[in-house]
């Protein structure tokens, strides 16, 4: 059916949210209580609307569409109610944006821009509360910066469903806190700062680290396990260093991990700045090397299906004999986005026929004289005694090998990954380009 918002027809399906139909069709509508994957609150009141034969302005949140609605989000009644919401969250905010964290992505910043009662009523002083209290968890908490929207303890509550997280106190007092003798404690804990609108829930390792408009994005997959869930690479490359990851924040897919991201992906970037520095081999070495007639090469079901590709040709062509070994901890996993298989691609392993025998991997390593690396994690612990290693790395390593080619990490590289439920996804490079090599590149020369 069609309803009309602002004098604009816009189709949608009877018994759709009307936030969810102005949102998917980017009609500008303020709220701090509602998130897609959380539900609605009705709390913050921002979304207010006025609506052809209503007595009063609705929430958006709380109305389903129905036939010949008509809607207005921009009558002057309807400014008027939201600047009035927007003074009551004001009267006891700091209102020091130019110092909080959240600058550059604070909703509460961006609506009074937009709607703001400039010349303040408040004559009596702020109620003043805790700041940058610990939460755990790499979690922190300004609690005069808090709207009270409820997204966090919703998170805690309804999501995770551990509960940490309430609302204490009421009127002026009333505050986001955890209960006496616990704190944040679960897995996915830092979902709450990217749910969180405003300055009052930020990130212990992120916390006053950068700027956000000085940072570009990417969009890519998580490596950290199978699930493959969205993200965006947030990175910059300043005047005097290399590019930096700064952050990983979750992008939204409702078939995999909607908008939410397990904490050990989220903190997974650092291992994207951790990049090989030392010196670099020929390829001329290489190929020299590749006399001998007993050759292994190992590659890391982490890896996209493009350079796994480019590593079964090559190894064919080669006469090597190829395995891919999936990383398994059992401990990991859950019943929710945390996979026990440990490794971001290994549906393509499979798809490319690669030998994923252990037992057969190691009776071949042991009888093996060269054995090529491809960034698998195993080689590490093993005897490496009287055979010429090889390694293909896109990180920092302690290696005693014959040869080492450094080739750039997946922030730097556009692919393809299958995720544990056969999902195939594209990741995308930075714009900035990397000072090491593609690996399919040195594949190339070889």
């Amino acid at each position: 059916m069609k309803i009309i918002i602002d004098n604009t027809e816009i189709e949608c399906q009877e018994g759709d949210l009307l936030i969810d139909v102005m949102l998917k069709n980017s009609v500008k509508i303020p709220h701090f209580c509602y998130q897609e994957d959380l539900g609605a609150n009705g709390n913050c009141r921002m979304c207010m609307v006025e609506i052809k034969g209503a007595k009063r302005p609705q929430i958006a949140c709380d109305t389903f569409v129905c036939e010949n609605l008509e809607v207005s989000t921009k009558s002057q009644n309807i400014t008027e109610v939201k600047r009035s919401i927007l003074e009551l969250e004001l009267l006891n905010h700091p209102v020091d944006c130019p110092i909080c964290d959240q600058a550059g992505e604070c909703k509460l910043q961006d609506y009074y821009m937009d709607y703001g009662l400039y010349d303040s009523h408040q004559n009596t002083p702020k109620t003043k509360k805790g700041k940058h209290i610990d939460l755990g968890s790499n979690v922190m908490l300004d609690q005069e910066r808090c709207v009270l929207c409820t997204r966090c303890v919703r998170f805690t509550s309804n999501i995770t469903k551990t509960g940490e997280l309430g609302i204490i106190g009421r009127g002026d007092s009333a505050r986001v806190a955890v209960a006496p003798g616990r704190e944040l404690n679960n897995p996915y804990a830092m979902n709450v700062v990217e749910l969180c609108p405003v300055g009052a829930l930020t990130s212990k390792d992120f916390r006053f680290a950068q700027r956000v408009w000085f940072l570009d994005s990417t969009k890519s997959i998580c490596h950290g396990c199978s699930r493959g869930c969205n993200i965006h690479i947030d990175y910059n490359e300043t005047k005097y260093s290399d590019e930096k990851v700064h952050r990983f924040r979750s992008r939204r897919n409702n078939s995999i991990n909607k908008s939410f991201l397990c904490d050990y992906g989220r903190l997974s970037y650092k291992e994207l700045n951790n990049t090989y520095s030392g010196e670099v081999s020929k390829v001329e070495d290489l190929k020299q090397l590749l006399d001998v007639d007993k050759k292994l090469a190992l590659a890391s079901p982490s890896l996209s299906y493009q350079q796994l590709e480019a590593i079964k040709e090559f190894c064919q062509n080669k006469n090597i004999e190829l395995f891919s070994l999936a990383y398994i901890d059992n401990s990991f996993g859950d019943n929710w986005l945390k996979t026990n298989d440990m490794s971001a691609n290994f549906a393509s392993v499979k798809e490319l026929s690669i030998n994923t025998n252990e037992s057969e991997f190691l009776k071949s390593f042991e009888n093996a004289t060269l054995v090529i690396n491809f960034d698998h994690k195993k080689l590490s612990d093993m005897e490496l005694t009287n055979k010429k290693v090889v390694e293909f790395t896109s990180s920092q390593i302690k290696s005693s090998s014959e040869l080492i080619f450094s080739f750039a990490n997946f922030a730097h590289e556009s692919g393809t990954l299958i995720n544990c439920d056969g999902i195939k996804q594209q990741f995308f490079a930075s714009k900035y380009k990397d000072k090491h090599p593609r690996l399919i590149e040195i594949l190339e020369e070889l």
